[in-house]
């Protein structure tokens, strides 16, 4: 939780920052390498010229994943961090390599990421669902959730997750049952 927490805090620090940028005319050049880093780590095209900054797209990308979506995320991917890949290569959320960049070590999990730390898996999470095509339709119902003024939450985020798993709405089904079962849970004691 303290990584989920951090993470989403340095987004919500990039986030705010670009909210109060939006419609200034005059970027220092500090200003202008923020950008281009936040651009760059949510692969996002953007030319440099502070006159066309693709505003819908980084608001869009940079923005929180759900706490409590993320723990049930990895609670379900590595049977509550028991699992052989959660255990080997820190992976909780079941995120495969590429092809030409897996790392065969002796001991890890073949076909897998494998990652130094839980911290570093939490956050290939995070930028995995703030940046790959996959998870757009993801990223456009948190945005028109934004639009309408309404919260964030795993409970209406985690059914706009399409594509995560093969086994489709079946999967998002058992990871919101997961969820309410321990919302329960944390709420009775």
């Amino acid at each position: 939780m303290p990584y989920i927490t951090s993470q989403n805090a340095a987004i919500t620090a990039d986030r705010n920052w670009l909210i109060s940028k939006q419609y200034e005319g005059r970027w220092s050049p500090s200003e202008r390498a923020r950008l281009k880093d936040i651009t760059k780590r949510y692969k996002i095209s953007w030319s440099g010229n502070t006159k066309r900054i693709p505003w819908n797209t980084l608001l869009e990308r940079v923005d929180i994943i759900p706490t409590s979506m993320v723990a049930t995320m990895a609670a379900a991917e590595s049977g509550w961090g028991t699992s052989k890949l959660a255990r080997s290569n820190n992976n909780l959320f079941g995120m495969k390599c590429a092809k030409r960049h897996c790392n065969n070590e002796p001991g890890k999990v073949k076909g897998y990421s494998h990652f130094t730390s839980v911290k570093e898996s939490v956050n290939a999470y995070v930028v995995n669902l703030n940046t790959h095509p996959a998870y757009n339709s993801f990223r456009k119902s948190r945005a028109q959730l934004r639009k309408a003024d309404q919260e964030i939450t795993a409970s209406n985020m985690i059914h706009k997750l399409k594509g995560y798993s093969t086994k489709g709405k079946s999967y998002n089904n058992y990871l919101f049952a997961m969820y309410q079962d321990n919302a329960r849970l944390l709420s009775a004691n």
